[in-house]
């Protein structure tokens, strides 16, 4: 007996962004949070960014030198999200390790113990390298899932006698900052009173900073080539496989560093991040679902491969009352005190200007993306715009927009994923690539 094709026909990828989810969802019956589930539940695949863990009494909150947010869920919340239809999940992302080793271990035995895809995060490199495995009617599924920042606690292998470390897979880059005759110039003026070590050979190490003499003022980053040659290498194995291989990339690397994080450059990416992405694709990768700068980033076909740079905000919970350790109280001056109301300001950028207006409707709206191939081809691309009003109390959750709101949203990313040749049509309130 001929054995059938299981990639003959059609197979169907939803993406989605960030989930920043500590609360129930299922609870909800508004009919346009409902299609939202519907476009999930008829997909092979729905991938989705798990924004948060779920430590239990496993962990402790580690240490951060920016005392921003730590992310931790109740249990329950993984049975909402598979309510919703997801069956596929990146668990690296810069919350991984917010409640140290026993919270990334206790959430990855979570998922494992559900029996739930789960990729990014292991005892050791290895272990968060691998591929995660997903058998459907239709096809064998891989994921690989990658972080890009390097201060969020890489896993390590073990190595004679000393053990591996527990940790997520990491991809990260290296930077170096260029500077035309007359900034090096007055760089290295500057390093010479401060009793820094001068330039050699049109080169400089300031303040841990690699600057190069060049002909432009830029800031260049590539691809730290140990974790590119790595995952790359996983990539090529699980393309052995599996019918279908996608690569979740968790990125807050933006092409210029340095400035306010919510500043409108948060819509470009870092370069090393294009490469990465491009380089996954040439190993096997069918697509790269991107998110991590929470609000959309361009869209890229590459060699026919759809690259997702960012899928903005899927679920973004007000997580006000989320439980916070000691140091996001002494960071704030509030140590002192046993209870006391939140301070202005948060992570979210208040509605002082219409700038920041801008900003905040950029973390409330995305898009869901549904792929369908075709006999393991790229055949068609759906953007579906949806928001949430997480300042609401029991906001948070995604809706389908439609009209003017709708039409705005799907305008926002095809004027970013312009930038790539990509070209969005929208009929009926829904976007599609034009794919060549």
């Amino acid at each position: 007996m001929s054995q059938t094709n299981l990639v003959s026909g059609d197979f169907t990828l939803v993406t989605t962004g960030d989930s920043l989810i500590f609360q129930r969802i299922s609870i909800f019956k508004e009919k346009e949070f409902l299609k939202v589930r519907e476009i999930l539940k008829d997909a092979d695949v729905a991938f989705n960014n798990f924004e948060t863990i779920i430590p239990g009494e496993r962990g402790v909150p580690r240490y951060k030198t920016d005392p921003t947010a730590w992310m931790t869920s109740p249990r329950y919340v993984l049975d909402e999200l598979l309510w919703m239809g997801f069956n596929m999940f990146s668990l690296a992302n810069n919350h991984s390790m917010d409640y140290s080793e026993g919270g990334l271990l206790e959430t990855k035995r979570i998922f494992d113990e559900v029996g739930v895809a789960n990729a990014g995060t292991g005892r050791i490199l290895s272990e968060a390298r691998a591929p995660a495995y997903l058998n459907t009617e239709k096809g064998r599924v891989a994921l690989i899932a990658v972080n890009t920042r390097g201060e969020d606690i890489p896993a390590g292998e073990p190595r004679g006698r000393v053990p591996g470390r527990p940790g997520l897979n990491p991809m990260r880059s290296k930077e170096k900052v260029l500077l035309d005759g007359e900034g090096f110039k007055k760089l290295s003026e500057v390093a010479e009173k401060l009793g820094l070590a001068g330039p050699k050979e049109g080169k400089l190490n300031f303040l841990g900073n690699h600057v190069e003499l060049s002909d432009r003022n830029d800031i260049h980053t590539e691809p730290y080539e140990p974790d590119l040659e790595g995952n790359l290498a996983a990539i090529e194995n699980a393309r052995k496989n599996a019918d279908y291989v996608f690569v979740s990339v968790h990125n807050h690397d933006k092409l210029r560093p340095g400035v306010m994080y919510f500043d409108d450059t948060i819509e470009y990416i870092a370069k090393f991040v294009e490469d990465f992405c491009r380089a996954a694709i040439d190993a096997g990768a069918d697509a790269i679902l991107g998110h991590g700068t929470h609000c959309l980033n361009g869209i890229e076909i590459y060699k026919g491969h759809p690259i997702f740079y960012g899928m903005g905000n899927f679920i973004s919970q007000n997580y006000n009352a989320n439980p916070k350790p000691y140091d996001w109280y002494e960071a704030r001056g509030l140590h002192k005190e046993l209870y006391s109301d939140e301070p202005k300001g948060s992570l979210y950028p208040t509605l002082d200007t219409e700038a920041d207006k801008r900003r905040v409707r950029r973390l409330e709206t995305s898009v869901v993306a549904k792929v369908r191939f075709h006999e393991a081809k790229t055949r068609e691309i759906f953007l579906y715009p949806i928001q949430m009003n997480r300042g609401e109390k029991q906001g948070g959750h995604p809706f389908l927009v439609t009209g003017e709101n709708g039409e705005e949203i799907l305008t926002r990313l095809s004027r970013l994923s312009k930038n790539y040749g990509t070209k969005i049509v929208i009929e009926k309130g829904v976007g599609k690539i034009l794919l060549k």
